[in-house]
């Protein structure tokens, strides 16, 4: 048999086997930015179709979320949730790279460039966004950027939750199922409470939950000392409160605007001071607007201190009160350490 006829033979019998293996859904393996797997192309255009879109003048856990992943991926910004003009430059950046449209808009084509797969052992600025996520959603985890034993406990729980391979790896549908279903994007039914986890007294966290679950989490601050038994300057006192009116137009000598009454309280576990007149409240004007004054006007970090209530960022109280228009408002906050 000549060597001509030889080399056809075997062109024909590998075509053949490529046809074959086709046929039966063998694919070349290649490298992929995820490890997660990705049963069919319908599973994965769904996934992608349910990313949200994060953008200019956005704020919380997704656009900390976005900043994170961009500071992994070498663009270092600071990940305040705020979603700037420093932000949108990052993110065109980041697309021109990727081939993508550089419009500043973090939408599904962006996200699947952006995520990186994390599991156990990696460390950095993607894994703080997962334990953000997963904090958001309802597991809550120390954002220390550091992939244990406690962060893959939750990953499973939270997978399993979804109807996702419960591996602890955090692929490309994780991330979807992530950032679609915590914040402000999602929660199931049942009862709305609020949790203030104290962490310092201008950077601590206010949550709003659904039926157990996370829907949405701002920062928030507490007092300007961290006794819980110093009126007025004490940060509000570990323990669970009944929640009273609310109003956008409250007009007090010191608390106006946006407000939230809680019950008085004692402290030390109803030991010791009474603790009275503590609200959830801003800085701004009794119409909801930014003033001349400085109780009226929001001028930075600082302005997260308090006379022992709990304070939000004017943006984040409005947001916090149309998450409770919306999905119900109510009946008690309980603060933990």
């Amino acid at each position: 048999m000549s060597t001509s006829t030889l080399t056809t033979r075997r062109h024909i019998a590998a075509a053949a086997a490529l046809a074959s293996a086709l046929a039966v859904g063998i694919t070349a393996t290649a490298p992929l930015d995820t490890a997660e797997a990705q049963p069919a192309a319908a599973a994965n255009a769904a996934a992608a179709a349910s990313w949200p879109t994060v953008k200019s003048g956005q704020r919380g856990t997704d656009v900390t979320t976005v900043q994170l992943l961009l500071n992994q991926r070498g663009y270092s910004l600071k990940a305040d949730g705020v979603f700037g003009s420093g932000t949108a430059a990052k993110v065109k950046s980041f697309q021109k790279a990727k081939g993508l449209k550089a419009d500043g808009i973090v939408g599904p084509n962006t996200w699947a460039k952006l995520i990186v797969t994390v599991k156990s052992g990696s460390k950095g600025s993607a894994v703080k966004a997962l334990q953000l996520q997963l904090t958001d959603n309802g597991y809550a985890t120390n954002a220390d950027g550091a992939f244990g034993a406690r962060t893959a406990e939750k990953v499973r729980a939270f997978q399993k939750a979804k109807g996702l391979q419960a591996d602890g790896i955090v692929g490309a549908n994780t991330w979807a199922a992530l950032v679609r279903g915590g914040g402000s994007s999602g929660g199931g039914g049942g009862a709305v409470t609020l949790k203030f986890d104290k962490g310092t007294v201008t950077n601590s966290k206010l949550y709003v939950l659904k039926g157990g679950k996370v829907i949405a989490s701002y920062r928030a601050g507490s007092g300007t000392i961290t006794n819980e038994c110093t009126t007025g300057k004490g940060w509000l006192p570990t323990a669970t409160y009944s929640i009273g009116g609310h109003w956008k137009n409250y007009n007090g000598s010191l608390i106006k605007g946006y407000a939230i009454r809680l019950a008085d309280k004692r402290c030390n576990n109803g030991k010791g001071t009474l603790r009275t007149e503590l609200f959830i409240h801003s800085e701004m004007t009794s119409g909801g607007g930014q003033g001349s004054t400085e109780q009226t006007r929001w001028d930075g970090v600082g302005d997260y201190k308090s006379a022992g209530c709990i304070k939000l960022h004017p943006n984040d109280i409005k947001s916090l009160f149309k998450q409770l228009d919306k999905n119900g408002w109510p009946k008690s906050l309980t603060v933990v350490n």
